[in-house]
């Protein structure tokens, strides 16, 4: 079979792809539990890290507004279509999951609700509401979608802010067209503009994060981190695109180590902090990288 985009043999996926904790732990865990309708993206996007983030760092990454998107990103298995409306119940389910596996850092995603008026910024703050009055020591990140850059969302989510709001970048501007149909670079870089101006960065660290693979040069990734930087973002992920189960798009690249290690110098003379490996996800060791923020 060859790539849809490039017309070259599809890739043998290479060994340092593969996380050696066994991921039956984290599926033991989820099965004895009643999701009612929450899903995790460890599971739905079979990261290969969710056999380590749960029993070794207590982290778990959920999709909160149910699992249909109003976009189609062909990097994305999440169905596109109509979403069904928000459930009021959900904050307290939230709780009860966060509860049950005893988590100490939780990320909270979403699909995007664009028929929303807040974009679903009003039940991101339900959630976390909820969660500090069960846990106030819980970290929590939220990774959001764009809001369509409606300025009115941003400020919802500091009602009750999070100690992280993280907003993917997907891949280099070049890109957006075919990989992040829907969504605008500088639109994204505009929401961090508007928390760097807005937000107390004493409370609220901002986040952003790229997938590598699709053809990206060295240099582009480079540009990107300069212009997350100059937005406001402390901390970046950088990590192999792996397609998962329901995706079109193919990996057209697996990047080798050495392109990471020089992401990651490149980064911390931005005064980033980079967390860069082929291994690595937005909630990747999301644990480690607020609290080493925190500290400097």
């Amino acid at each position: 079979m060859t790539h849809p985009i490039t017309d070259k043999p599809l890739l043998p996926t290479p060994s340092f792809l593969i996380n050696p904790n066994p991921k039956h732990v984290f599926r033991d865990a989820i099965a004895k539990l009643p999701m009612n309708g929450i899903h995790t993206i460890c599971e739905e996007a079979k990261c290969p890290n969710r056999g380590e983030c749960l029993p070794h760092h207590g982290t778990i990454s959920i999709m909160v507004m149910g699992s249909i998107c109003t976009r189609g990103c062909p990097f994305c298995a999440v169905t596109t279509g109509k979403p069904l409306p928000l459930d009021p119940t959900e904050p307290q389910k939230v709780v009860e999951i966060a509860k049950a596996l005893n988590v100490r850092y939780l990320v909270m995603t979403s699909p995007n609700r664009d028929e929303l008026a807040d974009g679903g910024a009003g039940q991101f703050v339900k959630i976390v509401s909820a969660l500090r009055a069960f846990n106030p020591a819980l970290r929590i990140e939220i990774l959001v979608p764009d809001f369509q850059g409606k300025e009115s969302s941003y400020g919802v989510l500091l009602e009750n802010p999070p100690d992280v709001i993280a907003h993917d970048l997907q891949t280099i501007p070049r890109l957006y067209e075919p990989i992040r149909p829907g969504a605008v670079y500088e639109r994204s870089l505009g929401l961090f503009r508007w928390f760097k101006e807005n937000a107390d960065p004493s409370k609220v660290m901002l986040k952003a994060g790229l997938m590598v693979g699709f053809g990206e040069t060295q240099e582009e990734v480079v540009e990107v981190l300069s212009d997350a930087a100059k937005a406001g973002v402390k901390f970046f992920t950088i990590g192999q695109y792996l397609k998962p189960p329901g995706s079109t798009l193919e990996v057209t690249e697996y990047v080798p180590l050495e392109r990471y290690q020089s992401w990651t110098r490149a980064g911390a003379k931005m005064g980033l902090s980079v967390q860069a490996s082929p291994l690595t996800r937005s909630s990747y060791l999301a644990d480690r990288l607020a609290s080493e923020n925190k500290a400097r």
